[in-house]
């Protein structure tokens, strides 16, 4: 996403930036909701088409609840999401596809020259090379390779659901707010974004939430390790998550949360986990 974002720019600047993305087949949703801030909505109106009240939702509250589920404090505060697939689009669509390539992932970078190689050994130079990669990225290893992420202790659960899937007055408690639960070690918070088709019609919506969990260092590589027996270090993807840790944290859920956010951790069909980690760099350009 911040690869994209940067290549639109630079092309709206005068520029003929390409991108290559490593993954191979059509990006899908990494995350699910998104808090569209300011910057996000400026640069939707200023480099795409797109207005960014069509692909966001809002609401106009802050709300914390107890663990019995009432209202502890609200607060007066305009918020607006998105969701990572719609974003994704509005970007995809405003960068050509000529210069986006697909299934091309960088194995070493020069930076005297500014050279990108590529897994088929193939070469491209360019006046800079602009590294996007996320966590686990191959030139942040090649130039400071002391460098290492640092888990955080703790991992974020996540999970969308169909509005239409949502009990009408789970649905009430959720409209209209941001809604946090903290708890001993934990925090959750919910929030109304758009549909899988960007739809941002009341009904045909989906409800994002996410549940900051602290995760004992013994109990890592279990969580972490999905259907097929591999062990992941940053995320087990929609899908991925074994039946016995879903489970478990469902079973959490009844345990420790408020009820309306039990019942939509209960009935989230296919929630996924991610590791938090720490990670800072000496430079940014080298």
């Amino acid at each position: 996403m911040g690869g994209l974002a940067t290549g639109i720019a630079l092309a709206d600047a005068g520029h003929r930036p390409t991108i290559f993305e490593r993954s191979t087949g059509e990006l899908r949703s990494r995350g699910g909701g998104i808090v569209a801030q300011q910057n996000i909505r400026q640069f939707l109106s200023h480099h795409t088409t797109v207005s960014p009240e069509t692909v966001t939702t809002s609401s106009s509250e802050r709300r914390y609840l107890t663990r019995s589920g009432d209202i502890e404090r609200s607060m007066s505060e305009s918020m607006v999401f998105t969701s990572w697939d719609s974003l994704y689009r509005q970007l995809r669509e405003a960068f050509p596809d000529a210069d986006y390539h697909m299934g091309e992932e960088v194995v070493n970078v020069t930076p005297e020259t500014a050279t990108a190689t590529f897994d088929d050994g193939s070469e491209r130079s360019g006046d800079v090379v602009i590294t996007a990669e996320g966590g686990q990225s191959n030139t942040r290893k090649q130039l400071f390779p002391d460098v290492t992420p640092s888990f955080a202790d703790y991992v974020a659960w996540r999970g969308v659901i169909p509005e239409a899937a949502v009990p009408s007055d789970v649905c009430d408690e959720f409209d209209d707010a941001f809604t946090f639960y903290q708890g001993a070690d934990q925090l959750i918070l919910a929030y109304f974004i758009p549909g899988p088709d960007g739809s941002t019609t009341p009904g045909e919506r989906r409800l994002n939430w996410v549940w900051y969990d602290t995760v004992e260092a013994d109990d890592r590589g279990d969580v972490f390790t999905d259907r097929t027996g591999t062990q992941r270090r940053f995320t087990v993807p929609p899908g991925q998550l074994r039946d016995s840790i879903r489970t478990s944290q469902r079973e959490r859920a009844v345990t420790t949360l408020p009820p309306v956010f039990e019942s939509v951790v209960t009935e989230t069909p296919d929630l996924f986990v991610q590791a938090i980690y720490d990670l800072s760099v000496p430079e940014m350009v080298v």
